[in-house]
């Protein structure tokens, strides 16, 4: 885990609601938009590390980030020591952390730093006890595929069943109009 570099209070600083030059993601315990309330455009020297996943202590709320940002209280930055890390492991790591808290009650005291640090979670390894991060991305890439192929087949039925009734309609000349 990583100590955040500043904390910045949203009822203190300009959030601006989307991305313009010179300004970073705010990354807060919100479960949406991947945890980003707004943008700031604050002193860089307090931006946290890109390429780590943003950890709500109170809510457990997980993203990956995967540019520099600022954080909001009660951010924690996780950052893993393998230089294979990348955006599509992160979200094997992500699940199996989501899964590793699911039985923790809503709260600070719940997800203390030491509880965090300490907490235990599956990861797929090698003979050897490394962890397989190719394994991981070769997984996650192949869920992603299938996800979008039912998503295009999805569409494509969709598209046909359209086609299909609009071929059944009764043309209506252009004199019967008026």
């Amino acid at each position: 885990m990583l100590p955040y570099k500043k904390r910045f209070d949203a009822n203190k600083v300009n959030i601006y609601a989307s991305k313009t030059k010179d300004t970073y993601p705010y990354v807060v315990r919100t479960s949406l938009n991947n945890g980003i309330r707004g943008y700031l455009k604050e002193n860089t020297n307090f931006l946290n590390a890109g390429n780590t996943i943003s950890f709500g202590q109170d809510t457990a709320t997980m993203f990956y980030q995967e540019k520099p940002y600022f954080t909001g209280d009660k951010i924690k930055i996780l950052r893993c020591k393998n230089p294979s890390f990348n955006k599509i492991n992160a979200l094997f790591f992500i699940t199996s952390l989501t899964k590793a808290f699911r039985n923790f009650s809503w709260g600070s005291a719940s997800f203390s730093v030491s509880i965090i640090e300490n907490q235990n979670i599956s990861l797929p390894t090698k003979q050897h006890g490394k962890i397989d991060f190719h394994f991981m991305c070769t997984l996650i890439n192949a869920l992603m595929k299938q996800i979008i192929q039912g998503v295009a087949e999805y569409c494509s039925a969709k598209i046909q069943a359209t086609k299909e009734i609009i071929s059944q309609e009764t043309p209506v000349q252009k004199d019967s109009l008026f």
